[in-house]
This record gives C-alpha cells, structure tokens and sequence, in this order.
C-alpha cells in the first residue's frame, strides 16, 4: 500500500507542476498567434511550444529528484 501512495505521490509532484506552467505556455502561444496571423509565426511557435514544455517536463522530474517527496 505504501508502494501505491508513494507512486501517486510522486506522479502528482510531477505532473502537478508541469500542467500549471503548461497551460501558461500554451496559452501564450495561443494568443500570439491569434494576435499576429502568420503562417511562418505559427509554424515556429508550435516548435518553440514543443521545445518548452519538454524542458518544463524535464525540469518538473529534476525538482522532483532534487527536492524529494
């Protein structure tokens, strides 16, 4: 059971985290597009967009590790 309730726990410090600063990412993104309407803008947001949330993903575990449960 402790097993279970650590999983839980650590996939929540995880995911938590990431879907916080995810959403003001994506968010972002949405309304710089929506503001400037550019075929070009919108192909290298969508990239830059990828490229943050793997690095919040990424850092989200690190804080995790470091910090502990």
């Amino acid at each position: 059971m402790q097993y279970v309730y650590f999983c839980v726990t650590m996939l929540r410090n995880i995911l938590v985290p990431f879907f916080q600063d995810g959403v003001w990412v994506v968010g972002f993104f949405f309304l710089l597009n929506k503001t400037f309407q550019s075929d070009k803008l919108i192909k290298y947001s969508k990239i830059a967009c990828l490229v943050v949330l793997a690095l919040l993903f990424v850092f989200s575990l690190v804080r995790m590790i470091v910090t502990g449960l």
